[in-house]
């Protein structure tokens, strides 16, 4: 990767408070709960700091106690919360069981959130111009139009400035219809260094019933890696017109949350840090594979250095 002096991964999205039960493991009967942040921007952000790198990541909260919460747990966790943004709309909050013998229930608090509020005047142009790689998700493009628009202009400023790109598909379909996301994505799914997502979310944007078809489909949009996720199963890339397939490290599941943004934060720092695609993707696994084996987004999240997990032995083969 280019080398440049300011920050290695710039992100910004939603972040909320998230509540989850600790005495039962329903949120009906709960009587006690957890109070921790989470957002997927956010957990690629803490991720990546764990990892070692220099990471510009920027939200909204609102003038409450609850924003100051959220801020408080970044900073614990290592992210800068001077970046952060306070408006008069209130901070989002996520209430979930922790799902270890019940089903895992979300219930969003988000509409009208002070994450809702991006515009594109939010985005500093020179921090980003001057990053080596910025990660977006469909989540904060379905928050709001603004929200779209700021996700717009800051894939816009990064294309000219040279910057890298990912983007995750992340489709919440309590968010919008499946066909505003389909038509939404489909045009913003461009000339972008990366796009990750699961089979049925590329289905749902690329329209193909075959997956190797949408491989393709998106490839041709100017997309030079594109990685399709099957939760524990074998996953399929196709980068730079060679596709081969990819099966995750297999671990016992205690809590998914979160694992997709330690995988691709994992696989965006292996790649900053000068690992090849393969081995990108190895050590992705192995950091989505630690934060699915623990309790919490940021729980199962390990430290490193310059973007490499200690100890890495990223040979690009399969997880055991």
């Amino acid at each position: 990767m280019e080398e440049r002096n300011g920050y290695d991964i710039f992100t910004f999205g939603e972040a909320m408070a998230l509540f989850m039960t600790t005495d039962t493991d329903s949120v009906a009967t709960a009587s006690t709960y957890a109070m921790t942040a989470a957002g997927a921007e956010g957990n690629v952000a803490v991720a990546a700091t764990r990892l070692g790198l220099n990471v510009y990541f920027q939200t909204k909260l609102g003038r409450d106690q609850l924003g100051d919460a959220v801020a408080s747990q970044f900073e614990a966790a290592g992210v800068a919360s001077k970046h952060f943004l306070r408006v008069d709309n209130y901070t989002g909050a996520l209430v979930r069981n922790h799902g270890a013998t019940n089903p895992l229930e979300n219930t969003y608090l988000r509409r009208c959130s002070a994450a809702s509020t991006f515009e594109p005047s939010d985005i500093d142009v020179e921090i980003l111009g001057g990053s080596r790689w910025l990660h977006v998700t469909g989540i904060t493009v379905a928050l709001s139009d603004t929200s779209k628009r700021a996700v717009d202009f800051a894939l816009d400023v990064a294309r000219k400035n040279k910057v890298g790109i990912s983007f995750d598909l992340n489709i919440r379909r309590k968010l919008w219809s499946p066909e505003q996301a389909r038509r939404t994505l489909s045009e913003m799914v461009k000339d972008v260094d990366l796009v990750t997502g699961g089979v049925d979310e590329y289905e749902l944007v690329f329209g193909s019933k075959d997956p190797e078809e949408n491989l393709k489909s998106v490839a041709a949009r100017g997309v030079k890696t594109v990685i399709m996720t099957a939760g524990p199963d074998e996953m399929r890339i196709l980068h730079e017109g060679e596709q081969f397939n990819f099966t995750p490290q297999k671990v016992k599941v205690v809590d998914p949350v979160g694992s997709g943004d330690a995988f691709i934060s994992g696989t965006i720092s292996g790649l900053l840090a000068g690992l090849d695609i393969r081995q990108a993707i190895a050590q992705g696994s192995k950091c989505g594979a630690m934060v699915a084996s623990t309790m919490g987004d940021w729980a199962g999240m390990v430290a490193g250095s310059n973007g490499l997990l200690p100890n890495g032995e990223f040979d690009g083969k399969n997880g055991e």
